[in-house]
């Protein structure tokens, strides 16, 4: 209802209930029409089986200008065993897996039965190795088997103990030696773009690395390293969304074909 112009709210007219008799009847046919119309939502129970597939592809650092963009040789587009085996190498362990669902179990009624790698491992921590200096850890998010299940995003973790760890000039000197100048030096660390492999000055290129660099005086606290595919993180998720929007085409079309016509 409209509010009045001269009054601040409204006023509803009151809703005149129904006779007796009249209500009983409106009750009796509610109820025989849900009745009658249960026979539509009883349908066949239905299954869909569904193959994911796996891509594979080699592994290889992304290496700009011929120099390895990598930390402690961890970088992008490696599996989940290469990375195992060269941090088991340099003493790192307590791996902690989290994992991931390709596919729902169900759209539109339809079971979804998957076969090959449709729970995966999405990310994987591992922690050490810890001694009375440093402690660090390795956080590495994984594509889906779609585009590989490759390594695309990397993060390193470093604190030094007592907030004494390196001179931060040494670190810096050190950063440049392996990776060259940065596409910005920045108050809270040094910032890469690549696009194809060429440094670039801004964000649009397809992947970056960020170093941050926590201090105490001239002595470096802490470090987070940091190596995206951001191209490649986009080309995985337009898969995943192919994959699954093709999976409901299907399941959508079985469901229909075998759908029960109500009684009418």
């Amino acid at each position: 209802m409209r509010r009045s112009a001269a009054l601040p709210f409204a006023v509803a007219k009151p809703t005149p209930r129904p006779h007796p008799a009249k209500q009983s009847w409106i009750l009796s046919l509610a109820l025989t029409l849900a009745l009658a119309a249960t026979p539509a939502f009883a349908q066949e129970k239905l299954s869909l089986d569904v193959a994911v597939p796996v891509v594979n592809v080699p592994s290889e650092l992304f290496a700009p200008n011929g120099k390895a963009a990598d930390f402690l040789g961890i970088g992008l587009g490696q599996t989940v065993e290469d990375i195992r085996k060269i941090l088991a190498g340099q003493n790192f362990s307590n791996e902690n897996p989290s994992g991931r669902f390709l596919l729902d179990e169900e759209y539109y009624t339809v079971e979804i039965v998957a076969s090959g790698p449709n729970r995966y491992f999405s990310d994987v921590i591992w922690s050490g190795p810890e001694d009375v200096s440093v402690s660090q850890s390795f956080r590495v998010e994984f594509s889906s088997p779609l585009t590989g299940q490759r390594s695309r995003d990397v993060r390193r973790f470093v604190t030094y103990k007592g907030g004494r760890g390196p001179l931060l000039a040494t670190l810096r000197s050190a950063i440049l030696q392996k990776y060259g100048p940065p596409s910005a030096d920045r108050q809270s660390g040094l910032v890469w773009f690549w696009d194809h492999g060429r440094l670039v000055k801004s964000n649009a290129g397809d992947k970056q690395m960020l170093i941050g660099i926590k201090t105490n005086g001239d002595y470096v606290q802490e470090v987070t390293y940091a190596l995206v595919d951001d191209a490649g993180w986009r080309a995985d998720t337009d898969q995943i969304e192919q994959f699954q929007k093709s999976v409901e085409d299907r399941a959508k079309q079985m469901r229909d074909s075998h759908a029960t016509a109500p009684k009418l």
